[in-house]
């Protein structure tokens, strides 16, 4: 078994960061500090550009899907 490229562990660890930060959210029921938001914003966007990242450079360098079988 291969280990995945450091992008995609990138990617991971920002997807699992961004869960913890919506479970939290959602466990304060209706009152949500301006700061949580800000975080999960912050997550969010450096998610997506991770995710960018991945799939421009996908084929040209080899990193694939990111599933490691």
């Amino acid at each position: 078994m291969t280990t995945p490229h450091p992008v995609h562990a990138l990617r991971t660890a920002l997807e699992g960061e961004r869960l913890k930060a919506v479970e939290t959210l959602a466990a304060q029921g209706g009152s949500v500090p301006p700061d949580a938001l800000r975080q999960l914003a912050t997550l969010q966007m450096a998610l997506m550009a991770v995710r960018e990242e991945i799939e421009t450079h996908s084929i040209r360098l080899g990193w694939g899907d990111g599933n490691v079988k």
